[in-house]
């Protein structure tokens, strides 16, 4: 039996919340693809797509509207393969847990704007698929008042920026670039505008946790997953989202790693519970196991992923064979943590 605590602490407070695993197999992702900088465009007739999944695949609608069917407790990029005459787009990578993932939106830039933004960025470009060489990462510091809203309501709420915010990234890289009020990006800017537009235009292939600060606001980070030729969006009401006094990040933008298998082994020299643990980035973890409230075994990994590793909790040489519970604790780079236990059963010495 398997249960989920995600906590979630930030620079300035430290945030507990509790849920329980879905038992449903599947959650949905959904959203509106429309046009950068034309929020009356919508984008009918495109595909949405999920990298770590290939066949996976929805439609939008006449209102740039889809829905897609995904796996729970996994790690999901959707990115858009648009229409022509507008460009592919990554949002950021997902980890739902027991809940749908709403307002997954595409702000995809038209032929046009991308060149535009291209050239004022000195983006460099493969001169075979016009796609940066490297990878870029937009996001938006945006106000709390465009999450849980419609369209129409998200719309008349734009610009929805929160100015004075700083942004930086795990692992370090260069950048980032802020937008100005007039939506474009300013090399001299030092945080963001009303806008709220941020953007890193050189990144290496990888994967990196995005945190953004200001003195008076709170933000969600998120996860990038770069690679050569990807244009990350982790736009709005995702990406750097403001959060109230209090309000705990959602749990699907935290801590992208789960454990996929939980193992007890025994041997003549020792016992030990190995864990599986499929991660989209960097992870900490902290592995206890417990008897009747007492630790009897303990594991750790400072930064393990990411990809598919092990992570080995000893069992101490005087425990009893018996029932026990493993506590696992599984940390991401900007301090939010996913908490979940696993019933195993600890054997006798041999």
């Amino acid at each position: 039996m398997k249960k989920l605590t995600l906590c979630c602490a930030t620079a300035l407070t430290a945030l507990v919340l509790s849920s329980t695993a879905s038992a449903a197999d599947t959650v949905t992702i959904s959203g509106r693809a429309y046009a950068f900088n034309h929020m009356d465009t919508f984008l009918q007739g495109a595909t949405i797509k999920v990298r770590e999944i290939p066949g996976l695949s929805a439609t939008t609608d006449a209102n740039g509207d889809y829905t897609l069917q995904v796996p729970d407790d996994t790690n999901v990029t959707p990115y858009i393969e648009p229409p022509d005459g507008y460009n592919e787009i990554d949002l950021q990578t997902f980890h739902p847990r027991g809940e749908d993932i709403e307002n997954a939106n595409f702000q995809t830039p038209a032929d046009g704007e991308y060149a535009g933004l291209a050239a004022i960025l000195s983006v460099p470009l493969d001169p075979d698929t016009g796609r940066p060489q490297q990878c870029a990462i937009v996001t938006t510091a945006s106000d709390r008042d465009v999450r849980g809203v419609d369209y129409q309501t998200f719309w008349d709420r734009t610009p929805h920026g929160v100015p004075g915010a700083t942004s930086t990234e795990t692992p370090a890289i260069d950048g980032p670039t802020y937008f100005n009020q007039y939506v474009i990006p300013d090399t001299t800017a030092t945080e963001t505008s009303d806008d709220g537009g941020i953007v890193w235009t050189e990144v290496p292939a990888g994967t990196y946790r995005i945190e953004t600060t200001s003195p008076d606001t709170r933000f969600a980070s998120f996860l990038a997953t770069c690679r050569n030729g990807r244009i990350i969006n982790a736009n709005p009401p995702w990406g750097a989202y403001e959060l109230s006094p209090g309000e705990k990040p959602l749990g699907a933008g935290v801590v992208a790693a789960s454990a996929t298998k939980v193992k007890t082994v025994a041997n003549s020299k020792t016992r030990k519970v190995e864990v599986t643990i499929d991660a989209g980035e960097v992870t900490r973890v902290n592995a206890t196991i417990r008897m009747n409230g007492t630790r009897v075994g303990h594991g750790r990994a400072q930064h393990l992923g990411p990809g598919t590793r092990k992570v080995i909790a000893q069992i101490q040489r005087a425990t009893p064979r018996g029932k026990a519970t493993l506590e696992l604790k599984l940390r991401d780079a900007a301090g939010d943590v996913v908490k979940s236990s696993f019933d195993v059963k600890i054997p006798r010495p041999r």
